[in-house]
Protein backbone atom coordinates (compact mmCIF):
# COMPACT_ATOMS: atom_id res chain seq x y z
CA UNK A 1 0.00 0.00 0.00
CA UNK A 2 1.00 3.62 -0.61
CA UNK A 3 -0.82 5.66 2.02
CA UNK A 4 -1.14 9.43 2.47
CA UNK A 5 -1.83 10.49 6.06
CA UNK A 6 -3.15 13.98 6.79
CA UNK A 7 -2.38 15.29 10.28
CA UNK A 8 0.65 13.01 10.39
CA UNK A 9 2.45 15.01 13.10
CA UNK A 10 -0.44 15.00 15.61
CA UNK A 11 -0.89 12.82 18.69
CA UNK A 12 -2.66 10.12 16.68
CA UNK A 13 -0.93 10.82 13.37
CA UNK A 14 2.52 9.96 14.72
CA UNK A 15 1.25 6.63 16.03
CA UNK A 16 -0.58 5.83 12.79
CA UNK A 17 2.57 6.54 10.77
CA UNK A 18 4.59 4.30 13.09
CA UNK A 19 2.04 1.50 12.65
CA UNK A 20 2.05 1.88 8.86
CA UNK A 21 5.84 1.65 8.82
CA UNK A 22 5.74 -1.37 11.10
CA UNK A 23 3.50 -3.09 8.58
CA UNK A 24 5.97 -2.24 5.79
CA UNK A 25 3.56 -0.03 3.85
CA UNK A 26 4.82 3.07 2.04
CA UNK A 27 3.75 6.36 3.61
CA UNK A 28 3.34 9.97 2.53
CA UNK A 29 3.10 12.35 5.47
CA UNK A 30 0.98 15.47 5.09
CA UNK A 31 0.88 17.96 7.96
CA UNK A 32 0.59 21.71 8.49
CA UNK A 33 3.72 21.51 10.67
CA UNK A 34 5.63 20.67 7.48
CA UNK A 35 4.03 23.50 5.53
CA UNK A 36 1.42 21.23 3.93
CA UNK A 37 -2.04 22.75 4.22
CA UNK A 38 -5.09 20.57 3.47
CA UNK A 39 -6.82 23.68 2.08
CA UNK A 40 -4.23 23.70 -0.71
CA UNK A 41 -6.03 21.36 -3.09
CA UNK A 42 -3.38 21.63 -5.82
CA UNK A 43 -0.62 20.54 -3.45
CA UNK A 44 -2.83 17.72 -2.15
CA UNK A 45 -3.39 16.52 -5.71
CA UNK A 46 0.36 16.59 -6.32
CA UNK A 47 1.07 14.54 -3.18
CA UNK A 48 -1.77 12.10 -3.86
CA UNK A 49 -0.40 11.16 -7.28
CA UNK A 50 1.92 8.77 -5.46
CA UNK A 51 -0.72 7.38 -3.09
CA UNK A 52 -3.41 4.72 -3.39
CA UNK A 53 -5.16 5.18 -0.03
CA UNK A 54 -5.77 8.08 2.38
CA UNK A 55 -6.10 8.26 6.15
CA UNK A 56 -7.63 11.66 6.88
CA UNK A 57 -6.81 12.64 10.47
CA UNK A 58 -6.17 16.38 10.16
CA UNK A 59 -8.52 18.54 12.17
CA UNK A 60 -8.98 21.07 14.96
CA UNK A 61 -10.53 20.05 18.30
CA UNK A 62 -10.59 23.40 20.12
CA UNK A 63 -14.14 24.75 19.82
CA UNK A 64 -12.85 28.32 20.29
CA UNK A 65 -10.43 28.13 17.35
CA UNK A 66 -11.71 30.43 14.56
CA UNK A 67 -10.28 28.05 11.94
CA UNK A 68 -12.20 25.00 13.20
CA UNK A 69 -14.89 24.96 10.50
CA UNK A 70 -12.44 25.92 7.77
CA UNK A 71 -10.07 23.02 8.52
CA UNK A 72 -12.57 20.37 9.62
CA UNK A 73 -15.17 20.98 6.90
CA UNK A 74 -13.59 22.93 4.05
CA UNK A 75 -10.39 20.95 4.54
CA UNK A 76 -12.32 17.69 4.18
CA UNK A 77 -13.90 19.03 0.97
CA UNK A 78 -10.40 19.77 -0.31
CA UNK A 79 -9.20 16.25 0.55
CA UNK A 80 -12.23 14.72 -1.21
CA UNK A 81 -11.72 16.83 -4.33
CA UNK A 82 -8.05 15.90 -4.57
CA UNK A 83 -8.79 12.24 -3.85
CA UNK A 84 -11.27 12.05 -6.70
CA UNK A 85 -8.82 13.59 -9.15
CA UNK A 86 -6.06 11.24 -7.98
CA UNK A 87 -8.45 8.26 -8.24
CA UNK A 88 -7.73 7.18 -4.68
CA UNK A 89 -8.87 3.62 -3.98
CA UNK A 90 -9.97 4.14 -0.36
CA UNK A 91 -10.21 6.83 2.30
CA UNK A 92 -10.50 6.36 6.07
CA UNK A 93 -12.05 9.39 7.77
CA UNK A 94 -11.39 10.01 11.46
CA UNK A 95 -14.53 11.17 13.22
CA UNK A 96 -15.43 11.09 16.91
CA UNK A 97 -17.94 9.61 19.34
CA UNK A 98 -18.63 13.28 20.06
CA UNK A 99 -21.10 13.25 17.14
CA UNK A 100 -23.50 11.37 19.47
CA UNK A 101 -23.62 14.39 21.76
CA UNK A 102 -24.37 13.90 25.48
CA UNK A 103 -25.50 10.27 25.76
CA UNK A 104 -27.07 7.95 28.32
CA UNK A 105 -26.55 4.20 28.22
CA UNK A 106 -24.59 2.09 25.75
CA UNK A 107 -23.74 3.52 22.32
CA UNK A 108 -22.95 1.74 19.05
CA UNK A 109 -22.69 2.63 15.36
CA UNK A 110 -26.49 2.63 14.98
CA UNK A 111 -27.08 5.14 17.79
CA UNK A 112 -28.59 8.36 16.43
CA UNK A 113 -26.09 11.22 16.26
CA UNK A 114 -26.84 14.48 18.05
CA UNK A 115 -23.80 16.80 17.81
CA UNK A 116 -23.98 19.78 20.13
CA UNK A 117 -20.80 21.87 20.05
CA UNK A 118 -18.98 23.27 17.01
CA UNK A 119 -16.35 20.51 16.95
CA UNK A 120 -18.97 17.75 17.05
CA UNK A 121 -21.03 19.47 14.35
CA UNK A 122 -17.97 19.88 12.11
CA UNK A 123 -17.19 16.17 12.39
CA UNK A 124 -20.79 15.22 11.66
CA UNK A 125 -20.64 17.46 8.60
CA UNK A 126 -17.35 15.82 7.59
CA UNK A 127 -18.98 12.40 7.81
CA UNK A 128 -21.81 13.61 5.57
CA UNK A 129 -19.35 14.93 2.99
CA UNK A 130 -17.47 11.63 2.92
CA UNK A 131 -20.68 9.62 2.54
CA UNK A 132 -21.80 11.78 -0.37
CA UNK A 133 -18.40 11.76 -2.10
CA UNK A 134 -18.74 8.60 -4.24
CA UNK A 135 -15.35 7.52 -2.88
CA UNK A 136 -14.77 4.11 -1.33
CA UNK A 137 -14.64 5.04 2.35
CA UNK A 138 -14.74 3.93 5.97
CA UNK A 139 -15.48 6.17 8.96
CA UNK A 140 -13.99 5.71 12.43
CA UNK A 141 -15.73 7.24 15.45
CA UNK A 142 -13.06 7.36 18.10
CA UNK A 143 -13.57 7.66 21.84
CA UNK A 144 -11.59 10.34 23.70
CA UNK A 145 -7.91 9.77 22.91
CA UNK A 146 -5.43 9.20 25.74
CA UNK A 147 -1.81 10.02 24.96
CA UNK A 148 1.34 11.96 25.84
CA UNK A 149 0.33 15.50 24.90
CA UNK A 150 0.00 18.80 26.76
CA UNK A 151 -3.68 18.26 27.61
CA UNK A 152 -3.01 14.99 29.43
CA UNK A 153 0.18 16.32 30.99
CA UNK A 154 -1.89 19.06 32.65
CA UNK A 155 -4.67 16.62 33.59
CA UNK A 156 -2.21 14.20 35.23
CA UNK A 157 -0.69 17.11 37.18
CA UNK A 158 -4.12 18.20 38.46
CA UNK A 159 -4.95 14.63 39.47
CA UNK A 160 -1.62 14.24 41.26
CA UNK A 161 -2.22 17.47 43.17
CA UNK A 162 -5.71 16.22 44.05
CA UNK A 163 -7.50 19.24 42.67
CA UNK A 164 -11.25 18.61 43.10
CA UNK A 165 -13.33 17.39 40.17
CA UNK A 166 -16.14 19.76 39.08
CA UNK A 167 -18.53 16.81 38.73
CA UNK A 168 -19.45 13.66 40.69
CA UNK A 169 -17.08 11.52 38.63
CA UNK A 170 -19.46 8.56 38.57
CA UNK A 171 -19.82 8.55 34.77
CA UNK A 172 -18.27 5.69 32.80
CA UNK A 173 -15.02 6.89 31.25
CA UNK A 174 -14.26 4.53 28.35
CA UNK A 175 -11.46 6.12 26.33
CA UNK A 176 -8.78 4.86 23.90
CA UNK A 177 -4.96 4.87 24.04
CA UNK A 178 -3.46 6.54 20.96
CA UNK A 179 -1.35 3.48 20.09
CA UNK A 180 -4.37 1.19 20.24
CA UNK A 181 -6.41 3.57 18.09
CA UNK A 182 -3.59 3.69 15.54
CA UNK A 183 -3.70 -0.09 15.21
CA UNK A 184 -7.46 0.07 14.67
CA UNK A 185 -7.08 2.75 11.98
CA UNK A 186 -4.70 0.61 9.93
CA UNK A 187 -6.91 -2.46 10.35
CA UNK A 188 -9.91 -0.48 9.06
CA UNK A 189 -7.82 0.67 6.09
CA UNK A 190 -6.83 -2.92 5.32
CA UNK A 191 -10.06 -4.76 6.12
CA UNK A 192 -12.87 -2.25 6.65
CA UNK A 193 -15.92 -2.78 4.47
CA UNK A 194 -16.92 -0.10 1.99
CA UNK A 195 -19.25 2.52 3.42
CA UNK A 196 -19.09 1.21 7.00
CA UNK A 197 -18.63 3.14 10.26
CA UNK A 198 -16.57 1.67 13.09
CA UNK A 199 -16.69 2.80 16.72
CA UNK A 200 -13.33 2.41 18.48
CA UNK A 201 -12.82 2.56 22.25
CA UNK A 202 -10.78 0.78 24.90
CA UNK A 203 -11.90 -2.38 26.64
CA UNK A 204 -11.96 -1.01 30.20
CA UNK A 205 -14.91 1.05 31.46
CA UNK A 206 -13.83 2.67 34.74
CA UNK A 207 -15.73 5.59 36.21
CA UNK A 208 -13.98 8.94 35.96
CA UNK A 209 -13.17 8.67 39.69
CA UNK A 210 -11.64 5.20 39.20
CA UNK A 211 -9.61 6.43 36.23
CA UNK A 212 -8.20 9.32 38.30
CA UNK A 213 -7.36 6.98 41.17
CA UNK A 214 -5.55 4.64 38.77
CA UNK A 215 -3.36 7.57 37.72
CA UNK A 216 -2.72 8.48 41.37
CA UNK A 217 -1.64 4.90 42.11
CA UNK A 218 0.84 4.98 39.24
CA UNK A 219 2.14 8.37 40.41
CA UNK A 220 2.64 6.93 43.92
CA UNK A 221 0.29 9.36 45.65
CA UNK A 222 -2.53 8.53 48.03
CA UNK A 223 -5.61 7.88 45.94
CA UNK A 224 -8.95 9.60 46.35
CA UNK A 225 -10.78 12.42 44.62
CA UNK A 226 -12.80 15.29 46.06
CA UNK A 227 -15.55 17.15 44.23
CA UNK A 228 -16.89 20.70 43.96
CA UNK A 229 -19.93 22.26 42.22
CA UNK A 230 -19.45 23.23 38.59
CA UNK A 231 -20.10 26.93 39.24
CA UNK A 232 -17.23 27.13 41.70
CA UNK A 233 -14.89 25.40 39.26
CA UNK A 234 -15.87 27.84 36.50
CA UNK A 235 -15.25 30.82 38.78
CA UNK A 236 -11.81 29.48 39.76
CA UNK A 237 -11.04 28.71 36.12
CA UNK A 238 -11.70 32.33 35.14
CA UNK A 239 -9.51 33.64 37.93
CA UNK A 240 -6.53 31.40 37.15
CA UNK A 241 -7.29 31.34 33.40
CA UNK A 242 -7.24 27.56 33.24
CA UNK A 243 -8.22 25.90 29.94
CA UNK A 244 -9.10 22.76 31.91
CA UNK A 245 -11.68 24.53 34.09
CA UNK A 246 -13.92 25.74 31.28
CA UNK A 247 -17.56 24.91 30.68
CA UNK A 248 -16.64 22.96 27.53
CA UNK A 249 -13.94 20.84 29.17
CA UNK A 250 -16.13 20.13 32.21
CA UNK A 251 -18.89 19.00 29.82
CA UNK A 252 -16.32 16.87 27.99
CA UNK A 253 -15.18 15.09 31.16
CA UNK A 254 -18.75 14.67 32.47
CA UNK A 255 -19.94 12.62 29.48
CA UNK A 256 -21.16 9.06 29.96
CA UNK A 257 -18.79 7.00 27.81
CA UNK A 258 -20.16 3.49 27.34
CA UNK A 259 -19.38 2.09 23.90
CA UNK A 260 -20.03 -1.19 22.10
CA UNK A 261 -16.88 -2.11 20.14
CA UNK A 262 -17.99 -5.48 18.80
CA UNK A 263 -17.98 -4.28 15.18
CA UNK A 264 -14.31 -3.23 15.13
CA UNK A 265 -13.41 -6.44 16.95
CA UNK A 266 -15.02 -8.42 14.13
CA UNK A 267 -12.31 -6.99 11.83
CA UNK A 268 -9.66 -8.52 14.07
CA UNK A 269 -8.82 -5.57 16.33
CA UNK A 270 -8.18 -6.54 19.91
CA UNK A 271 -6.75 -4.29 22.60
CA UNK A 272 -3.17 -5.20 23.47
CA UNK A 273 -2.22 -2.50 25.96
CA UNK A 274 -4.23 -2.28 29.19
CA UNK A 275 -5.35 1.13 30.41
CA UNK A 276 -3.01 0.89 33.38
CA UNK A 277 -0.04 0.06 31.16
CA UNK A 278 -0.96 2.95 28.87
CA UNK A 279 -0.91 5.30 31.86
CA UNK A 280 2.52 3.98 32.84
CA UNK A 281 3.87 4.56 29.31
CA UNK A 282 2.47 8.09 29.17
CA UNK A 283 3.94 8.99 32.57
CA UNK A 284 7.40 8.05 31.29
CA UNK A 285 6.97 10.36 28.30
CA UNK A 286 5.59 13.44 30.05
CA UNK A 287 8.05 13.66 32.94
Amino acid sequence: MRILVTGSKGLLGKEVCAEIKRKKHKIIEYDFADGKNILDTKNLEKEMKNAKEIIHLAGIINTKDPNLHKINVEGTKSVIKAAKKAKIKKIVFMSTTGVYGFTNGKVDEKTKINPENEYEKSKAEGEKLIKESDLKFCIIRSAMILGANEYWKKMFKMIKEKLPLPMKGENKFQIIYSKELARAVVIVLEKGKKGETYLVAGKEKPTLNEFCEMIQEEMKVKKGMTHIPKWIALAVGKIIRSKLLTSENIRHLSKERDYDTSKIQELGWKQKTTLRKAIKEILKQIK
